[in-house]
């Protein structure tokens, strides 16, 4: 028996995870910088709050066709916040 509770990306769409400082407006950047590329979903977690010497940290999880993917990666490691961009539902993930 399988257990189909649990939702699945469709094979023509992927997920991209950002790390990121968790900066005033970081989430406000990530929608202005995929403004022309369609976001199916958009998730964003703090993840620590940092210390003196670091900064808060946050990560975002973007779903988008897979068709707009490498567009939407290169925007996003340009973004002076991104830590890193990987898509983990891919073989050969990419990482900054």
């Amino acid at each position: 028996m399988t257990d189909d509770t649990t939702p699945h990306a469709p094979a023509d769409t992927c997920t991209m995870v950002v790390a990121l400082r968790d900066t005033p407006g970081a989430l406000a950047r990530i929608t202005a910088t995929l403004a022309h590329i369609p976001v199916l979903a958009l998730a964003y977690a703090v993840t620590s709050t940092g210390t003196s010497t670091s900064g808060a940290r946050a990560v975002a999880e973007i779903r988008l066709p897979r068709t707009h993917a490498a567009r939407a990666r290169n925007k996003l490691n340009r973004m002076v916040d991104t830590l890193t961009v990987s898509e983990p539902d891919s073989a050969g993930a990419h990482a900054r």
